[in-house]
């Protein structure tokens, strides 16, 4: 005669079931890690946490390209400094108008000819039309260098004004906080030596 056995009910015991708890968290806690490290690099790609913003790069670029147009094509400059400069450059509407290019090295915001210059960025100012540009706005440095016809630099400028033939700027960003994890590295961009083309005009 057969006996027949009780049958066994499906399910898992105490010690599967802390296994399998056990191996789900560490399952979600890579996941989680992952999720976190991918969310780190896209807000150092983009540099300030926003879709909407510029890269460190892109702004490097718009600020080298505005200053190298507006050197290249200067009849005359005044006020030079390591941080600013006052260009006079040809207007869309005729004639001549000024831009300075300031840079803004200080924790607060400062007007310039009635444009305020964000902390820490360097700004392209119409002086004429009374309205500007930021074109870099996490800047760390920036400064504007002056040389002679034979390439040598001048460490003061007022008193050599007639003689600057060559300008340059160089200058450090960065963006992000070191708290959130989102701190970049330090971009350095620096322009080549631009030459004052219209340089017979200058005074």
């Amino acid at each position: 005669m057969n006996i027949p056995f009780p049958r066994r009910r499906a399910g898992c015991t105490l010690s599967e079931l802390m296994i399998g708890v056990g191996l789900s968290m560490i399952v979600m806690n890579a996941v989680l890690a992952s999720y976190v490290f991918v969310a780190r690099a896209y807000t150092r790609t983009i540099a300030f946490g926003s879709a909407n913003q510029p890269t460190l790069e892109a702004q490097g670029r718009r600020t080298l390209a505005s200053f190298a147009q507006d050197v290249q094509m200067a009849s005359a400059l005044s006020s030079p400094t390591a941080s600013a400069v006052t260009l006079t450059v040809p207007s869309s509407l005729g004639g001549t108008k000024n831009v300075t290019y300031y840079f803004n090295g200080t924790a607060s915001p400062v007007t310039v000819s009635g444009y305020a210059v964000p902390a820490m960025s360097l700004a392209r100012i119409d002086v004429t039309a009374g309205t500007g540009l930021t074109l870099h706005s996490t800047l760390l440095t920036c400064v504007f260098t002056y040389y002679d016809l034979s390439n040598n630099p001048y460490t003061t400028y007022v008193n050599h004004l007639p003689g600057i033939k060559q300008m340059s700027v160089a200058f450090t960003s960065q963006s992000g906080t070191a708290t959130t994890g989102t701190l970049t590295s330090i971009y350095k961009v620096a322009s080549p030596r631009l030459a004052l083309r219209n340089r017979a005009l200058l005074p």
